[in-house]
């Protein structure tokens, strides 16, 4: 983004990323408990985001150095017992109560679910910036969030060797032996990466502003 901050708490209209985002999840109005995990420096900036929409049993928690440690300290921060577990990206603003539902559902099924969206474009693979080959798509998809699991695969997921990065929830649960069922994601639940999806975002929230997410 070449921010001075997280992007997390640039502005999308009048308010930060992470308030629509925390928004959206608390109308769900389903979870026991939401933990938003930040880095050392903006946690009271994170509070203070957050102050009027966390109620007593969410949670702020320092983050760590990559992805999967935020993640196990988020995880750490509550207690469970025969829950489902619901991750999210926090520069993901758009998602819906629907998408919440879709995967906690399937969770309830198949033990772990992620939205994510078919590819509709050409795959190729590249060496030294030339096309070596092309990549089949008919089973090729973008992974998005929310993605969510039950709480009894946790203890066998801490076991894993991490012999290489787990970069999400489905990297994670594939070294257990675990297939992560996937659900289509609503359009418009893209992740907010560069200056140009802050762009598309302020005209995806247009589109949203008199509808109920």
């Amino acid at each position: 983004m070449n921010s001075e901050i997280p992007k997390q708490f640039l502005k999308l209209k009048d308010e930060s990323i992470i308030r629509h985002t925390v928004r959206n999840f608390k109308k769900w109005g389903l979870f026991k408990s939401i933990v938003v995990v930040a880095p050392e420096e903006y946690i009271e900036q994170t509070e203070k985001e957050l102050s009027d929409l966390l109620d007593d049993y969410d949670r702020i928690v320092e983050g760590g150095e990559t992805r999967h440690d935020s993640t196990l300290k988020g995880l750490n921060a509550f207690s469970y017992e025969n829950d489902i577990i619901v991750i999210h990206d926090g520069a993901r603003p758009f998602v819906t109560s629907e998408d919440i539902d879709v995967v906690t559902n399937s969770v309830l099924e198949f033990g772990a679910s992620s939205l994510a969206t078919k590819v509709s474009e050409t795959l190729v693979s590249s060496i030294n910036n030339k096309v070596n080959s092309i990549i089949n798509r008919e089973n090729a998809f973008t992974i998005k969030t929310p993605q969510a699991f039950h709480s009894s695969l946790y203890k066998s997921m801490l076991n894993v060797k991490q012999e290489s990065e787990i970069t999400d929830l489905c990297s994670w649960l594939i070294q257990i032996g675990v297939k992560v069922e996937l659900k289509e994601s609503n359009p418009y639940n893209i992740k907010i990466t560069n200056r140009e999806d802050l762009s598309k975002a302020e005209f995806y929230l247009s589109l949203f502003s008199n509808r109920d997410l």
